[in-house]
């Protein structure tokens, strides 16, 4: 409702009328409902909120579409308009093939991506986005404003740590005024170790209060170390040479005890 290009809308179709029927279609089995909303759902979702400001009530015009009684047709039908005409975000789309899945129009998402030209990388990208829980939806006020890119970090964020990660993306929601969604972003994935398909290893954040100074990582006797975001860039090669000498000195030390 708050939306500026919904209120765009309502305000035209309240000022010239509604120049566009929504399309329907008739439903069995679901009284008092008689029909279902083929396209127009902002159409209707603005009449609705017209019906309920204007004195006597505000109609909305309708036509029935005969054409759209076989399901899989509709979706296609429906999934080529929205394409044609303003493509919806990553969340909305992924929300679309959510219900696709549940509703069995499409089996899996291979078979998804065959009917929409997507990757089926892709697709489990826009669904999983569409799944995230709703405390990491609810932190970026708006889910339309999530980026694609950045379904798998906040996936396994939410996996990762999802006792904790609750309270802070709650407290994210209720900040004034409302952060950046990219900021929004790098806070919720701050600390979370990235995973790296058949890798076994292990990492750990270390922090000062809520920052993280470095992540360190371990595998089959290679470490890695990754700084964190605001440490200064100019500290890495005085860093780099610290380390080396003291790592030196520690193996001389250690070496011979470890035979």
């Amino acid at each position: 409702m708050h939306d500026p290009k919904f209120i765009k809308l309502t305000k035209s179709i309240a000022k010239h009328g509604q120049d566009t029927p929504i399309r329907v279609r008739p439903v069995k089995d679901a009284l008092p409902f008689e029909f279902e909303i083929v396209a127009g759902h902002r159409r209707h979702a603005a009449c609705l909120a017209l019906d309920v400001s204007t004195p006597g009530g505000f109609a909305i015009i309708a036509m029935v579409d005969a054409a759209a009684g076989e399901t899989l047709h509709l979706v296609r039908k429906m999934y080529r308009e929205n394409d044609d005409r303003e493509p919806l975000s990553a969340y909305e789309t992924g929300m679309m093939f959510r219900h696709w899945l549940d509703a069995k129009v499409f089996p899996t998402h291979e078979a998804i991506a065959a009917e929409t030209g997507q990757s089926k990388q892709n697709v489990g990208k826009y669904i999983a986005l569409a799944s995230l829980p709703d405390y990491v939806l609810g932190a970026f006020r708006d889910p339309r404003v999530l980026a694609l890119r950045w379904s798998t970090d906040l996936a396994q964020a939410s996996e990762a740590r999802g006792t904790e990660l609750k309270p802070l993306a709650e407290e994210i929601a209720k900040r004034k005024p409302a952060a950046p969604p990219e900021a929004v972003f790098a806070e919720l994935i701050a600390a979370v170790p990235k995973r790296k398909a058949g890798s076994a290893s292990a990492s750990e954040s270390i922090k000062e209060g809520n920052k993280v100074l470095f992540e360190l990582s371990a595998r089959e006797g290679r470490y890695g170390i990754r700084l964190g975001k605001h440490v200064d860039k100019r500290l890495r090669k005085p860093l780099q040479q610290d380390l080396k000498e003291w790592l030196k000195a520690w193996l001389k030390d250690h070496a011979g005890a470890s035979k």
